[in-house]
């Protein structure tokens, strides 16, 4: 609502731009339209009090101003009294809270400090305590009420806090934890996937995963999904070490991974060609040129450089039974819990998740794989229930390997330009078939 004050300085610069074409307001009229400006103020002026009165009354009817909960936040809150402790003396529980080490913790503290330091009059939550809220949220998926009694702070605080600290964070990592791109770039994602899941020339495995939310008011069904949830769409590219290359978070659920995948940035610079996918590389093995991929399911369209396994209703040929197994070899990580909150905050807090995901896995890529905390699934070894020990991918990871097949892969380049997609589908098969695997074969005597 305009002021007094603005409405006579735009009053009086109409005033003389009338007089300038010599049709100037008359003094009577003038004066009725200062007199209602004025009646409007007091008008104004009388409504503003009226509601401070009632505000005022409401207030005083209220059991106390600060609840006593939130009032011993320094004596008993999480941040104070129970997080230095197992900092101090038990690390181990310490990550378990957070899903970060210490040391983790405070670099990325040293990053979003400037963006989530406050000042106020009355003593401020420290960036510290901020963060550590946002982290206990994203590696639990608690309610705000449930982390208001751990911290002590009001679940309205709480929710305003995770929705900063989770666009610091993203603001503050986006250019740290992913690489940009270029032919190199490609020659090690695909030299990782060669030497851990002994798929050459792959480069990426993409994949939409729907984060399920609370339905989002006004929306309809845009985001209700053939899950029969609400939700909105992460739509991942990652590397062999579960490395998110690229992420795209917004898509509503209605939508399918391929209609995603058109619209997201990623799509659109696979389309036009300007992924900077090196050439392609001759294969000793089967005696022909073989193209850079990535690997998508049914929903994603099929090319020369997007690989898809066969329909699995029609296999009849032993060959493609192999390939779709060495083709599925690509483990999906879930977020698990339905998020509450607005599509801005979700869309945070997805990105914030996969930033941090990221982070983690480039702080320990240079520790021994058996002394790593942050493991994705399969990582570590696994004792079965009848005794048999699952061999860890740990056992498998070989920097030296990976650097020759990169080497190699920099040393053959051909300008070669492959345009059948079945047919470089079919170069694959007979890769698997004359490159075989120890036990790939056992595919053929399941699917019997």
């Amino acid at each position: 609502m305009m002021s007094v004050k603005s409405f006579m300085r735009w009053f009086t610069l109409l005033s003389i731009l009338r007089l300038k074409r010599g049709n100037p307001y008359s003094r009577a009229k003038c004066r009725s339209i200062k007199r209602l400006a004025a009646y409007n103020f007091v008008k104004r002026e009388q409504l503003r009090a009226r509601s401070c009165i009632v505000l005022a009354n409401q207030k005083k009817g209220r059991k106390y101003h600060v609840s006593p909960m939130l009032q011993g936040r320094r004596l008993y809150g999480a941040w104070y009294s129970l997080i230095p402790v197992m900092r101090e003396f038990d690390q181990e529980e310490y990550f378990k809270i957070f899903r970060m080490t210490p040391e983790s913790f405070d670099w990325l503290l040293e990053k979003v400090r400037p963006i989530l330091t406050k000042r106020s009059l009355r003593e401020a939550i420290s960036a510290g305590e901020r963060l550590a809220v946002t982290l206990r949220y994203l590696a639990s998926g608690d309610s705000m009420a449930s982390l208001s009694y751990l911290f002590r702070i009001s679940d309205q605080a709480i929710s305003k806090i995770i929705f900063e600290c989770t666009a610091a964070i993203w603001y503050t990592l986006k250019n740290v934890v992913f690489e940009t791109i270029s032919e190199d770039f490609w020659r090690r994602k695909s030299a990782e996937f060669e030497s851990i899941w002994q798929f050459p020339m792959c480069v990426g495995a993409m994949d939409g995963k729907h984060c399920f939310v609370q339905k989002v008011p006004m929306r309809g069904s845009e985001h209700f999904n053939y899950k029969s949830g609400h939700s909105i769409v992460l739509f991942a590219v990652s590397d062999a070490k579960y490395k998110f290359i690229m992420v795209d978070v917004g898509s509503r659920g209605r939508e399918s991974d391929g209609g995603v995948f058109e619209r997201s940035e990623f799509g659109h610079l696979f389309r036009n060609h300007q992924l900077q996918l090196p050439p392609p590389v001759y294969n000793e093995t089967i005696k022909t040129h073989l193209p850079y991929v990535f690997l998508g399911d049914d929903a994603f369209p099929f090319g020369v450089h997007l690989m898809k396994a066969f329909d699995e209703s029609k296999q009849e040929v032993p060959e493609e039974i192999i390939f779709n197994y060495r083709f599925s070899r690509v483990v999906e990580r879930v977020l698990r819990r339905n998020i509450i909150g607005s599509e801005t905050l979700v869309q945070n807090i997805v990105l914030a998740s996969t930033a941090l995901h990221n982070l983690h896995l480039i702080r320990e890529d240079s520790i021994p794989p058996k002394q790593r905390i942050y493991l994705p699934p399969g990582f570590a070894d696994l004792y079965r229930g009848n005794g048999v020990l699952k061999k860890g991918r740990w056992r498998k990871e070989c920097k030296d390997e990976e650097r020759s097949i990169f080497h190699r892969l920099c040393r053959q380049e051909a300008n070669v330009n492959i345009v059948n997609a079945y047919a470089t589908r079919e170069k694959f098969v007979e890769y698997f078939v004359q490159c075989p695997l120890p036990w790939q074969y056992d595919q053929l005597s399941k699917e019997a």
